[in-house]
């Protein structure tokens, strides 16, 4: 077993710092939008890991797409 931190990056206009966070925190639980591209950070490396690269299926059960981080 190995320990990743995980990110997940969204631009949002807001009127301020707390709004900005609270309108990523709606996207976050709701179920329908396709948030799927992730960064995820290794001992070793860091990858940006797309769950659903053909914008078709975001159970993120598809096949991934991985890619080293810049």
């Amino acid at each position: 077993m190995h320990e990743y931190e995980i990110t997940w990056t969204i631009d949002l206009d807001a009127v301020d710092p707390v709004e900005a966070a609270r309108e990523a925190l709606a996207i976050l639980r709701d179920p329908t939008p396709w948030a799927t591209v992730f960064t995820v950070h290794g001992a070793d490396q860091t990858v940006t890991v797309d769950l659903d690269p053909d914008h078709t299926d975001p159970s993120g059960q598809g096949t991934p797409k991985v890619t080293l981080a810049a």
